[in-house]
């Protein structure tokens, strides 16, 4: 069981070398899909043995000892988001296929596409927060190549935006592990809730506001969040997809361990500020557009301050809901845009004037 912990996250990289050599379009994608289809095959395996013999299954890759290895931790919650993860992206590749999207045909999607795919997977089964600052960074090189693939003037603007606010969340992220580590002596997310709690309360809170600051980027909270109306319209319609399905909630999914495993309850007026705000601004930017991709972007934005008010409620039966939303809003959200992309195929647009409004 401990190995199967490990596939989610190495067979998308072996793919990806794999899709780098050889760049016959149908080789790359049987490649992609046997990689996608055995890593959904192992997280599914790791949900079943958890739900019928443990709550967690910790694996040491290579079988280094705990204070120098890639630990990765799978509990319930975990095991769930990367089987939704890992079900919808063979879902939006095989989307690509049968759309026979521009991107799909540059011999370097495949690769990027299954880089992606291990880093959520690691961000989700992290046991520690230098790897989970990896795990972004293997988000952010992937994304970014897909985001401006076809090399359009859109594309390569947008994706200069995202990539200088995804540096800069990457940038406070390592900061942040490095002041918890030098504060703790440890970056073990088993040892740190114990650790933080001893620090003064000063430090703690300091610690506490720099990863929030990290993950609310990710997760595109208000006032962090310009980047996702700007990034999605210009991305292929199944690489927005996955955006809109999966990036955020992985900053949504840090938002959840944060508040409740590393600083219980220490920030809820402040996520509850967070989050009104960021709903009304989610609206308001929806009403202003009449573009789909636009407006489904700004439809994240205030549905991720759905799961932020969740999460500062902090009370059992909210962040069930919480949790229940995340793992609703992944394939719902994806699949709109997913529509969205059919109907610019067959209409060229996506304007609600030229589709004929939204009957």
């Amino acid at each position: 069981m401990n190995v199967l912990l490990g596939l989610p996250l190495g067979l998308p990289l072996l793919g990806a070398a794999v899709t780098t050599i050889v760049r016959a379009r149908r080789a790359q994608r049987l490649v992609s899909f046997a990689a996608l289809f055995g890593a959904l095959a192992s997280s599914i395996a790791v949900v079943v043995h958890l739900a019928t013999e443990g709550d967690i299954v910790v694996s040491r890759l290579g079988a280094w000892p705990g204070d120098i290895a890639i630990t990765l931790v799978g509990d319930r919650l975990a095991a769930l988001m990367a089987v939704i993860a890992g079900a919808l992206l063979v879902l939006v590749l095989a989307f690509a296929i049968g759309q026979r999207a521009a991107d799909e045909r540059s011999p370097f999607y495949h690769p990027a596409y299954l880089v992606l795919a291990a880093g959520i997977a690691q961000a989700f089964f992290a046991g520690d927060l230098f790897n989970l600052f990896v795990a972004f960074e293997l988000l952010l090189m992937s994304s970014y190549v897909l985001l401006t693939l076809e090399g359009t003037d859109a594309q390569i603007r947008s994706g200069t935006t995202y990539v200088v606010l995804n540096v800069v969340e990457s940038t406070v992220l390592l900061t942040a592990v490095g002041l918890v580590f030098a504060a703790t002596g440890t970056v073990s997310m088993a040892e740190l809730p114990e650790r933080l709690a001893e620090l003064p309360d000063g430090v703690r809170t300091g610690l506490h506001l720099l990863l929030l600051v990290a993950f609310g980027i990710k997760a595109a909270v208000f006032p962090l969040f310009f980047w996702l109306p700007d990034a999605d319209p210009a991305a292929p319609s199944s690489v927005t997809a996955v955006f809109a399905g999966l990036l955020t909630k992985v900053g949504s999914y840090c938002m959840i361990r944060l508040e409740t495993l590393l600083f219980p309850g220490e920030a809820a007026t402040l996520l509850l500020w967070i989050a009104g705000l960021t709903m009304l601004v989610g609206v308001f930017g929806a009403i202003s557009h009449v573009e789909m991709k636009r407006v489904l972007s700004f439809h994240i934005v205030s549905q991720i301050g759905y799961m932020v008010m969740g999460i500062g409620l902090g009370t059992q039966a909210a962040l069930a809901a919480t949790v229940f939303y995340l793992v609703h809003h992944i394939p719902v959200k994806a699949s709109l845009f997913l529509v969205q992309g059919i109907i610019e195929t067959e209409t060229g647009s996506t304007a609600f004037d030229d589709v004929g409004g939204m009957l």
